[in-house]
């Protein structure tokens, strides 16, 4: 994928312009008279420029956008107002406004993008999750997803568990959410991989079980683990013993040296970079890899897509409030939220909570700058649409009342934002606290993750790569959806996630 830059000389095209006005006024007749000029202000003059309150401009993207209300000064840049749809519309013949219903009509998804987001929750799909992988386009995918996806299933999924070598991996870290569980879950896949063994979870001590309902693994005979809501993670379970298996994977045994990306992924990527002509980074490759693994574990099964499936259709579960028209208290008119949510929606997750132990938090008002920067440079495109995920009840609480950040509300496609999220119990907190408020954990669970689901219909995204549950939307989107060349928009800092391992 290459990036065009085009560069223009603005001033010197202004000049340009000047001069072939000043030769055009001045072969006119000049005889009537006319009132002096005033002169021109010069570019240190800003006299007549409006100006706004330092303290309504904190966020630095906008005022690089308006700078101090700075619009330009020329008499012609003048914002065009909105049609007078029915005043057109008597002007239209009865032939031109047959034509409009069709012309509305595909604002909507395409059949194509229909069936595809059918599949990726489950509907009308034939086959499993590889032949759903298969059915998308290469060109949305990230660099070589399908064929990487069936390496590590057929790893994961051999023809025949006989003679094969298992690492048994228990539960390390009980404290995790379910972002950070699956993150280190594909760690160690990657180094069961890399030793040519199977991963398998501790049948007693599986990771994942203090996420979920306790009794969610008793109709399989199981304990409760992360297999409860995603596909089982192997075939081969039932061959692991203590003769042919390792608890712990020393990183020192990893042949290649890389302990994150097992030998012929890497030399794989390596080769496909070639062939663009481009060195590859570590950085890249690991980025790749985590995308990949995040994408062959968190798939989820056919009983939590048919859950997710009850959810995402429940209308009762689901709020869209349009801030262009507001009640007494600031709040955005109510209406229902489509499935799947119309074309041009920007998926914006709002990670807060405990995660300012980590790292810096990102305000909810820093969130919306980035989308609507982003906005304002592709206005056909995009438009003030959103589908917010949060733990944090201030965020939706703020986003309800959030008509726009930019002071300049013509610049966009439709004035005031469209928001939609998902009616769940929300606490400032830990991601057990949020499951706490829930009396059935595994429910929970798959309500949160029918709202990743959510964020992956849309067109665009907005997120912090410091949060576990905003890489694995980058992941999704890339490997069990083929949005990777849609918009990713980082409100954060690149040094709070660059490099983390």
């Amino acid at each position: 994928m290459s990036i065009c830059f085009c560069l223009y000389n603005f001033e010197a095209i202004g000049d340009s312009l000047n001069l072939a006005r000043s030769k055009y006024t001045g072969s006119l007749d000049t005889s009537t008279t006319t009132s002096p000029k005033e002169p021109a202000a010069s570019k240190t003059d800003k006299s007549s420029a409006p100006t706004i309150d330092p303290k309504d401009l904190d966020v630095e993207q906008i005022e690089a956008d308006f700078p101090m209300g700075y619009q330009n000064p020329r008499s012609w840049f003048l914002p065009l107002p909105a049609p007078n749809e029915r005043h057109l519309l008597q002007v239209l013949t009865a032939e031109q406004r047959e034509l409009l219903p069709s012309l509305g009509s595909q604002a909507q998804l395409s059949k194509k993008k229909l069936d595809k987001i059918n599949t990726f929750y489950g509907i009308n799909r034939e086959g499993g999750w590889q032949d759903h992988i298969e059915s998308l386009d290469d060109d949305g995918l990230a660099p070589l997803t399908k064929w990487a996806q069936k390496y590590v299933y057929d790893h994961q999924h051999p023809a025949s568990c006989e003679g094969k070598k298992f690492y048994i991996l228990e539960e390390k870290a009980p404290w995790y959410g379910l972002g950070a569980a699956v993150r280190v879950i594909f760690r160690e896949l990657e180094l069961a991989i890399s030793v040519g063994r199977i991963l398998v979870l501790d049948p007693q001590n599986p990771p994942g079980g203090n996420l979920m309902s306790k009794d969610c693994g008793e109709y399989r005979g199981r304990n409760a683990s992360i297999e409860c809501v995603l596909e089982d993670i192997t075939s081969c379970a039932a061959y692991a013993t203590p003769e042919n298996s390792v608890r712990e994977v020393p990183i020192h045994s990893v042949p290649g040296g890389n302990k994150f990306v097992p030998p012929l992924p890497a030399v794989a990527l390596t080769t496909y970079m070639k062939e663009t002509g481009l060195a590859l980074t570590g950085a890249f490759l690991r980025y790749w890899w985590h995308a990949q693994m995040y994408a062959y574990i968190f798939r989820p099964n056919r009983q939590t897509l048919a859950r997710m499936v009850e959810m995402r259709t429940n209308k009762t579960l689901h709020t869209a409030v349009d801030t262009n028209i507001r009640d007494k208290d600031g709040n955005g008119r109510p209406h229902t939220v489509p499935f799947p949510l119309l074309p041009s929606t920007i998926s914006m997750h709002i990670r807060h909570g405990d995660k300012a132990i980590e790292g810096r938090l990102i305000s909810t008002r820093d969130y919306i700058v980035a989308a609507e920067r982003f906005i304002l440079r592709n206005p056909i495109t995009y438009r003030k649409r959103a589908f917010v995920t949060t733990e944090d009840p201030d965020a939706i609480q703020e986003i309800r009342k959030t008509t726009g950040i930019n002071p300049i509300s013509t610049a966009f496609s439709n004035p005031s934002w469209y928001w939609s999220y998902s009616n769940i119990p929300r606490f400032d907190g830990s991601p057990f606290q949020n499951l706490n408020l829930s009396q059935n954990r595994t429910d929970a669970m798959i309500m949160h993750i029918m709202q990743l689901w959510m964020a992956v219909e849309c067109d665009a995204f907005v997120g912090n790569r410091n949060s576990n549950w905003n890489k694995l939307i980058d992941s999704i989107r890339c490997t069990l959806m083929d949005k990777c060349r849609a918009p990713y928009l980082d409100a954060g800092y690149s040094a709070d996630w660059l490099h983390f391992p």
